[in-house]
């Protein structure tokens, strides 16, 4: 019989993209496998044939609010902590897993309460993320926070063992303004009392020392990254890097194909560069306005914005004429066309544009988009710009990765170590070894 896994996934774009081929790739191996997240998610897990289990939708955030004003305000103590524990949504959780019987669990390691009430049912936890999670130390700043190894005194040993302990102290004292403001029925609390409950030893299993919010768990962990993008630090002995997990066959939303086209065919000798913000930028933002201007005294070079279905006022907008916005884009196919990607550092683009061996240039924004650039400009295959970035500096970093050979040298170099990783192939004796200890 087939072993089963179980993949839990909080359905944010990102992570269901890799949790989607990591399900893709283990049932190509022969496991029977349930992808487990919210309603949303259903039609691209049923798009490629998995099983699908619906969840609801998990809290994240772990400062956000579990209750509402009126509980806060009407209920007692108690009661006000049994309504968070309630709001973390994993009372059928256990239920859901005794129906499937899978052979191990893997949940996202932001899923912090599936997690805790998987570690109760008996089958191996694994905990996985498409984020790079390097341990604090002195080679790899925390993944929200600018800072490059090698690069000033924010990128020297001593700089970034300041910046992860000003980062921790934040972290301690925004965990206690949280449960101070919430009177003890705040998000960490909650996880606390839900461990209890579920007679898991939560104060011997987490790791409070860490990026993550509130903290993470000496548990193993799999990462859907390739570790040649990584930095140079020593991950934890628990950890596993299992390769990019990025759909490349992803369903394809409307757009206009001739403007894809019309960018992948090229024009002449013209330097085609791809950019893409998606949703997360007006087009009147101070940087895409900057960009129009960039791209307006360059006409050797032709433009292509994947600008997301929210640009409401975008056809007031006098783009210039190398410029092409679509509403979406088949980004894989793009970038192995494109000179240049500009884009916010997300994993899931970073990834895509080294397998394309495209040089990037990176604007973050939040979360661990910080990380992305940092690794980028480490492996020197691109540069990192900030949103406030003048016409002269866009173009200058432009020019730059465009007329140095040194970035397409480095591109191709980080392509090859990837590829190299899919070579060697250890997500089928990682799958084996884990179902393996499950019997």
């Amino acid at each position: 019989m087939s072993k089963r896994l179980a993949i839990v996934s909080s359905g944010i774009s990102g992570p269901l993209n890799s949790a989607v081929e990591f399900a893709k790739q283990a049932k190509l191996f022969g496991y029977e496998v349930c992808v487990f997240a919210p309603k949303s998610s259903f039609d691209l897990i049923s798009h490629f044939g998995l099983e699908y289990g619906e969840i609801p939708i998990p809290k994240v955030d772990a400062f956000a609010d579990l209750l509402t004003a009126d509980q806060f305000r009407t209920l007692s103590s108690n009661d006000r902590l049994d309504c968070a524990v309630n709001a973390l949504g994993v009372n059928d959780f256990s239920a859901s897993m005794s129906r499937f019987q899978p052979d191990v669990i893997f949940v996202d390691c932001e899923l912090h309460a599936h997690i805790i009430v998987g570690l109760s049912l008996g089958p191996p936890v694994i905990q996985c993320s498409s984020m790079f999670l390097s341990p604090p130390g002195s080679q790899a700043p925390p993944l929200n926070k600018r800072a490059c190894p090698g690069v000033g005194m924010r990128g020297s040993r001593i700089g970034i063992s300041i910046i992860w302990m000003s980062f921790l102290i934040w972290k301690l004292k925004k965990i206690l303004r949280n449960k101070f403001k919430h009177q003890g029925a705040d998000f960490t609390s909650a996880l606390l009392e839900l461990a209890r409950r579920y007679n898991v030893p939560i104060a011997r299993i987490r790791r409070l020392i860490c990026w993550q919010m509130p903290w993470t768990y000496k548990i193993p962990t799999v990462l859907f990254l390739p570790q040649s993008i990584d930095l140079p630090t020593r991950p934890y002995s628990d950890f596993s890097y299992l390769g990019a997990m990025v759909i490349q066959d992803r369903p394809e939303k409307p757009h206009d194909r001739e403007k894809v086209r019309r960018f992948c065919s090229g024009q002449g000798t013209k330097k085609r560069i791809f950019v893409g913000f998606g949703t997360m930028m007006k087009p009147k933002s101070d940087l895409l306005v900057n960009l129009w201007e960039v791209a307006s005294k360059h006409p050797e070079w032709q433009f292509l914005f994947a600008a997301g279905q929210n640009w409401e006022d975008g056809g007031s907008c006098d783009y210039p004429r190398n410029v092409d916005v679509v509403a979406w884009v088949p980004q894989h196919q793009v970038l192995k066309h494109a000179h240049l990607a500009i884009m916010h550092g997300g994993t899931g683009g970073l990834i895509e544009a080294v397998e394309a061996a495209t040089p990037v240039l990176l604007y973050p924004h939040v979360n661990d988009q910080q990380g992305s650039a940092a690794r980028a400009v480490f492996h020197g295959i691109g540069r990192a710009g900030r949103h406030a970035d003048t016409v002269e500096k866009i173009e200058n970093d432009i020019q730059k990765l465009l007329t140095d050979p040194k970035y397409k040298k480095n591109c191709k170099a980080l392509q090859a170590s990837c590829q190299q990783e899919k070579v060697d192939g250890g997500l089928a004796a990682f799958l084996q070894n884990v179902t393996t200890q499950s019997n």
